[in-house]
């Protein structure tokens, strides 16, 4: 096991990405930094902590935090995140769709649209509901709606999500 340095300092991607590299198929470290992440009182470890799992390898995040895929939809739709909702996001965005999360779908549909929300979370909603929605036309139809009130001018990120998630569920 590699011992997970401390977390309340910033970080630079660089170390983020070493971290998360030195935690490939470390069951127990990623496990200590997912609870880092859930439970510090820190906001700085916590982020840092998602940060982290972010960059996890797709394998390692689809063996180790697959099983709490109910835990990271609670945390990304929670009012009272005390992270980065995008990081969250994106690590779900890393896990496969076995079944359709209603939970996560509303949250995303309600919330893409948002100005309140960040860039990279509203860029992660569009991705999730397009991937949650792709085997289903009516809510395909639904997420067009959405799609469709999201203003043209937009950042980058947003416009390339929004393309994205139409080529996704058109095809």
């Amino acid at each position: 096991m590699f011992p997970i340095p401390p977390l309340d300092n910033r970080l630079s991607k660089a170390q983020v990405m070493a971290l998360a590299g030195n935690l490939h198929h470390d069951e127990c470290g990623i496990k200590e930094m997912f609870t880092q992440m859930k439970q510090a009182d820190n906001p700085q470890v916590a982020n840092n902590a998602a940060w982290v799992l972010s960059y996890l390898f797709k394998e390692d995040k689809e063996i180790y935090l697959f099983p709490r895929y109910g835990e990271l939809v609670d945390m990304a739709t929670s009012t009272k995140l005390h992270i980065r909702r995008g990081l969250v996001l994106s690590i779900l965005a890393d896990l496969p769709i076995n079944e359709l999360n209603g939970k996560l779908l509303n949250y995303c549909l309600m919330h893409l649209a948002d100005h309140k929300e960040s860039n990279s979370s509203r860029s992660m909603m569009i991705k999730l509901a397009a991937r949650m929605c792709k085997p289903y036309p009516e809510l395909c139809q639904e997420l067009m709606l959405c799609l469709d009130m999201i203003p043209q001018d937009i950042s980058p990120s947003i416009a390339a999500a929004k393309r994205n998630a139409l080529k996704m569920i058109q095809a």
